[in-house]
This record gives C-alpha cells, sequence and structure tokens, in this order.
C-alpha cells in the first residue's frame, strides 16, 4: 500500500507490539505526531489500517481506570516477502521526524538493513535534517548495537552524514505492558492493557541537532545511571519475584508479591542493587524501589510470573538483571545472598526451553558460569541454595536462611 506523508510531523515507530502500541505510540500521538508503525504481523497491520485506531486502557491497583484512543495512525508489513511494502518502509524512514524501535532484542539484527535502506534514500533524497532514533530495548548497549549493525548497510558516501546526522538514543522503558489475555483485550483485538506509568527516560547525549519536543520523554545525563537502574533495580526486582513466586506455586506477579517473605527478600535484594548504583554514580534512587513494589502489586495488570521469568538464557547471562548485580555486588563489597538466591531460583525455574537442565549447564549456556564458579565462596552458596530447592524447601526456609535472626512473624 501507499502512505501518504502528509505535512504532520510524522514518527515512524519499529514494532507493533506491547510497547510499541501500548507506550511509544501514545507518547508521539500526545505530541502531535502521525505514527507509522512496522511489524511483521500481518492481521495486526491489516486492523491498524481498517481502524486507524487503537485503545490504551490504564490499571489501577483493582480495575481499569482510564482509557484513551490513539489516532492518525498507519501501518506498514515488514516481511521479507513483501517487497513493495519493503520500498514504503524505507521511503517512511527516509521522510520520518523521529523514528523509535521497540521489536525486543534478538530482533535488533534483523532490522538494521531495513533501516539502513530507509537512511540511504533519505541521504540520496537530500534530506539531511537530523533523525533520532529512540531504542526501546531491555538492553544496555542495545543502542550502540543498533548503530553498529545499520551501519555495515549504509551506502560508503554516506557514513559521515549517519554520524554527524543520525542519533541512536537509547531509552529505559519503565512501563508495565504485560502479555495482552482475552480479558484485557475486553472484546477488541487491538486493545492494549497497560500501567499508567507516564515517563520515558532517554540518553540526552545521543541525540543529534536540537532535542525533539515529545511529552513525558525525560533526556538525562550521563544515562548510564538511568538505565542501569531499571535493568539491575527493576527488571531483576521483578524477576526475582517472578522465580520465588515460581517456587510458592502463584501465576501472578501480585500473588507473588502479596507474600510478605518473597516481598521482603525482593525489597532488600533491589535496595541492595540501588547502594551498588548509588556507590558507582553517587545517585540515590529516592522513591524508586517503594513505586516499583506498589506497582508489582497491581492486580488488575494480570502480569504473570511465567512471562516475567522466560528467557533465562538471556536473564542469567553475564551483566544483564541478575548476574549483573551479582557482579556489582561482589565489587563492591555489598551482601551478594540475595542475588545467590536469585540464581538459584531461576536456575529452578519451571516453563523456560532451559528448565530442568542443572545449575551449571544452564549457567554456561547462559555464558555466566565462568565468572560465577571463580567465585567460591558465593558460588558454594548458589550450590546449597540450588540443593534447597530441589529438594523442595519453601519460601519459609529460605527466607530464613537469607534471614537467619529475622522475625519469624515476617
Amino acid at each position: 500500500m501507499d502512505i501518504n506523508i502528509n505535512k504532520k510531523k510524522q514518527a515512524v515507530i519499529y514494532g507493533a507490539g506491547n510497547i510499541g502500541r501500548g507506550f511509544i505510540g501514545q507518547l508521539f500521538y500526545e505530541s502531535g505526531y502521525e505514527i507509522v508503525f512496522i511489524d511483521v504481523n500481518k492481521n495486526l497491520i491489516n486492523l491498524l489500517n481498517e481502524r486507524k485506531e487503537y485503545p490504551i486502557k490504564f490499571a489501577g491497583e483493582d480495575n481499569f481506570q482510564s482509557e484513551i484512543i490513539i489516532k492518525n495512525i498507519k501501518a506498514l508489513d515488514a516481511s521479507s516477502d513483501n517487497i513493495n511494502s519493503l520500498t514504503e518502509i524505507a521511503r517512511v524512514i527516509s521522510k520520518a521526524d523521529i523514528m523509535a524501535v521497540s521489536v525486543g532484542v534478538n530482533i535488533l539484527k534483523l532490522i538494521t538493513q531495513a533501516v539502513a535502506n530507509g537512511i540511504n534514500k533519505r541521504f540520496g533524497d537530500k534530506n539531511f535534517k537530523e533523525l533520532n532514533i529512540i531504542i526501546c530495548e531491555n538492553l544496555i548497549n542495545a543502542a550502540q548495537i543498533m548503530r553498529d549493525g545499520v551501519s555495515e548497510y549504509i551506502n560508503p558516501e554516506y557514513k559521515n552524514l549517519y554520524n554527524e546526522r543520525i542519533g541512536f538514543v537509547q531509552a529505559s522503558v519503565e512501563r508495565a505492558v504485560p502479555i495482552q489475555t482475552d480479558e484485557t483485550k475486553d472484546g477488541d483485538p487491538l486493545r492494549i492493557a497497560a500501567d499508567d506509568y507516564k515517563y520515558l527516560y532517554a540518553d540526552k547525549n545521543a541525540f543529534k541537532g536540537e532535542i525533539p519536543e515529545i511529552k513525558n520523554i525525560i533526556a538525562r545525563s550521563p544515562f548510564e545511571y538511568y538505565i542501569k537502574r531499571k535493568l539491575y533495580v527493576h527488571n531483576m526486582g521483578h524477576a526475582l519475584c517472578a522465580y520465588l513466586g515460581d517456587i510458592a506455586n502463584c501465576e501472578y506477579i501480585w500473588q507473588a508479591i502479596e507474600n510478605p517473605r518473597i516481598k521482603k527478600i525482593t525489597e532488600e535484594a533491589m535496595r541492595c542493587s540501588g547502594t551498588a548504583l548509588e556507590k558507582i554514580y553517587g545517585q540515590s534512587d529516592g522513591d524508586y524501589t517503594d513505586d516499583l513494589l506498589k506497582r508489582f502489586a497491581n492486580k488488575s495488570l494480570g502480569d504473570t510470573v511465567l512471562r516475567v521469568g522466560v528467557d533465562l538464557k538471556r536473564k542469567l547471562s553475564p551483566n544483564d538483571r541478575i548476574v549483573g548485580v551479582y557482579e556489582m555486588c561482589i565489587t563492591h563489597s555489598l551482601p551478594v545472598k540475595y542475588m545467590c538466591l536469585a540464581i538459584a531460583a531461576a536456575a529452578n525455574f519451571k516453563g523456560d526451553k532451559l528448565s530442568g537442565q542443572s545449575l551449571e549447564e544452564i549457567l554456561k549456556q547462559a555464558g555466566s558460569y565462568d565468572y560465577i564458579s571463580k567465585n567460591p565462596g558465593s558460588f558454594s552458596q548458589i550450590i546449597n541454595y540450588d540443593k534447597a530447592i530441589k529438594s523442595g524447601e519453601s519460601i519459609d526456609y529460605l527466607f530464613n536462611r537469607i534471614f537467619p535472626d529475622s522475625d519469624k512473624t515476617v
């Protein structure tokens, strides 16, 4: 299909999934942009083009409190078998005023050529206006990975322009958008359910030219603190809550965090990670952990232990949410017991492709075994926790191992 690019501000979002539609689309729409989504889901693309709008509903503590309609949208099919659409993708990128990517970290490398084609056309058409591409992925170096991947396909004559005019801006996505169920969709296949967190932190130093005025995008420098806070406090706490919830046979995150002992372990682990970041960057997270714990308890979202816990190969990899915090705690002489439990609990998580394998095999596949095993004291703790979980020990037992002098009524 041919998309008519008019004089409105044009935004392109690569990825029309939960974050693309459920968060970034809202920010761009409320800032006056016409939006073109790019995705490989043909049914979704057809529905978006037919309706030209979709709803987002926001979860309160016990029910959904409000809903907005995102309008001025179009969509393109990024399937490799659709040659005409691939040409259109290059064209809309060549005309875009702003762009975002939210496809999942494992898909980034698959879209780099398509993005490069659009940038090559942009410069070939003498459009030398800066283009900032906001990278909305849970990976610390996602923006650099994207920049390097796209660079491979940039025409040699445009390399200097590419480096000068195209910004790859890392963002920290804090809004919770769980897997959408028939219940949350409530009869509308395009409806997205999300929590009402409104802000997107972005790397101030990565923008090219003037920073675009986009509602609730907050540019910060140095940005490394914010992306690590998201991964090492938010994502780590979320994952730990899921792994402990799995041991306690919880289906939902809110059920897990309602268990006072799971909440206490999760909270202390998050605060320990925040302390490590404060030692490194000199910034305190303030009420960040308290706010997250309240959001984890949101029943309306229906966020599941399974969704939060899966993908052990990535989540137990070096520098990711669990082992990254483990390394920080060792480096800065902070308690490592929470991460020892987290690693063991993750290795016993049910429902992942790696589930059922030994602790050693899972860590080896995740690429973390060599580092973890070089720390004999903490590694022995992990092994002991692993044995306890495999033998069927309860959350109460694990809690008392973590807090041997605690009030048993917790």
